[in-house]
């Protein structure tokens, strides 16, 4: 290494050591922020991950009243560590120029400023923003810098990761898929299989242990009551008055009329004579009505007023509402989307779309997502095999929000420096071509 790259490197790093101190200061000199869900994770609600409530109700107890800045600053140093290495290993593996840099240093500090102040939110995005940049750091130094030593750093990464933000559960199917892809004429090795194991198997590792989790703390050996409480929401928002007969269960029944009742009086159904984005704009502005306010909150009073078994303990009392609405929400989601599957079809696609500000750019992700799988397929280079695993961690994410919740910034800013790669990759791949 010359002197010149010395010096080159040196001044690039004081800069962006510069930069991020910035952004550390500003972190710090701004108030934390309580949101509902900062209540329910200090509470160590059943419906909230065993992550982030272990994190935040360790501080709060160590540290008492001074516990919310000093949670600020630890999201703030642990999402600029993940900013720093994801820049580092990407600008390395994708071979980017100074300009190229700047931007992408740009796009990875957005979320630490308003709207979404993620170092000042008391909520696990805090945390899970740097983790999910180390993930796919990591992840990638291991698929095409070939640093299988890596693995166990991305087995511990991606542990804590899902621990807190659930939705990026399948991302590791998606290395293991890349991961065969690449290696599939000599799979049988005894490291290519290992590897392949590694990546497949965490998803039982991390489901064994939600479930240990709410097993130790709340009685059940089940996952955590979120998911499908959540993504009941639009089925029943595009319901009718008589669904509920379309349900078994007695209980389900009644708590499904209670919900649509109570959406009724507060006029929050679908309404008549409404295009497809008049549907779902008014879904996205009130689904934490719609959800939190009624489905939820009718579920677990119902199951409040009933008796529970003798010889249960008073967390299982209390914890059981939850689990038992969260299984009424998985009957209902898959029951009314089969009797309303059009309109559900039609919301959930502009949901989609909408979290990509254009179909244009979706339909962008979803051509490059098809074309990198048939060459990575069939013609493996690792041009292509670097297309289809940006273009499958953005859509993968993506579907997975607009099934379950509406596409709103705080659940999708994991893909902004995503899509940025993908659009950068694929211009690179037009010239080669050309």
């Amino acid at each position: 290494m010359t002197f010149k790259q010395v010096k080159h490197i040196s001044k690039e790093n004081l800069l962006l050591l510069v930069i991020y101190c910035c952004v550390l200061m500003f972190c710090i000199f701004n108030d934390p922020i309580y949101s509902f869900d900062t209540y329910s994770y200090l509470r160590a609600m059943p419906y909230r991950q065993m992550g982030y409530v272990i994190f935040l109700k360790n501080f709060s107890y160590v540290f008492g009243s001074y516990f919310e800045e000093l949670v600020v600053f630890i999201h703030a140093i642990v999402s600029l560590f993940g900013v720093h290495y994801f820049y580092k290993q990407v600008s390395s593996i994708f071979n980017l120029n100074n300009i190229l840099k700047f931007i992408l240093v740009g796009i990875l500090l957005i979320p630490f400023f308003p709207p979404l102040l993620i170092a000042n939110n008391l909520c696990s995005e805090g945390l899970g923003y740097g983790l999910y940049l180390l993930f796919i750091a990591i992840g990638l130094n291991i698929l095409f810098k070939n640093k299988r030593k890596d693995i166990k750093f991305y087995v511990i990464v991606f542990l804590v990761l899902v621990s807190m933000r659930s939705q990026f559960l399948i991302s590791t199917l998606i290395f293991a898929g890349v991961y065969f892809l690449m290696y599939r004429k000599s799979l049988f090795q005894r490291k290519h299989l290992l590897t392949i194991t590694i990546f497949c198997g965490l998803v039982l590792v991390a489901s064994i242990s939600e479930r240990s989790y709410h097993k130790l703390k709340d009685g059940f050996f089940k996952p955590t009551p979120l998911g499908f409480t959540s993504a009941s929401t639009a089925p029943i928002y595009i319901s009718d008055t008589t669904d509920y007969l379309l349900i078994d269960k007695k209980d389900y029944r009644e708590i499904l009329k209670m919900s649509y009742n109570t959406l009724t009086n507060k006029d929050l159904l679908l309404k008549p004579n409404q295009t497809p984005e008049e549907d779902y704009l008014f879904f996205h502005k009130n689904l934490p009505k719609i959800c939190n306010q009624t489905v939820r909150e009718e579920g677990v009073a119902y199951y409040f007023k009933q008796t529970v078994p003798e010889g249960w303990s008073e967390n299982q009392a209390n914890s059981y509402p939850f689990f038992e609405a969260e299984a009424a929400c998985k009957v209902y989601t898959f029951t009314l989307i089969k009797a309303h599957f059009k309109k559900w079809v039609q919301l959930f696609y502009t949901n989609l779309t909408y979290g990509f500000y254009s179909p244009l750019l979706l339909f962008f992700v979803v051509i490059m997502f098809f074309f990198s799988l048939i060459k990575t397929t069939f013609y493996y280079q690792k041009k292509y095999a670097v297309l289809f695993l940006l273009s499958s961690l953005i859509l993968s994410n993506a579907l997975f929000i607009a099934f379950a919740s509406h596409s709103i910034q705080r659940y999708l800013f994991y893909n902004y420096a995503l899509l940025f790669l993908l659009f950068i990759s694929t211009l690179k791949l037009l010239k080669r071509e050309q």
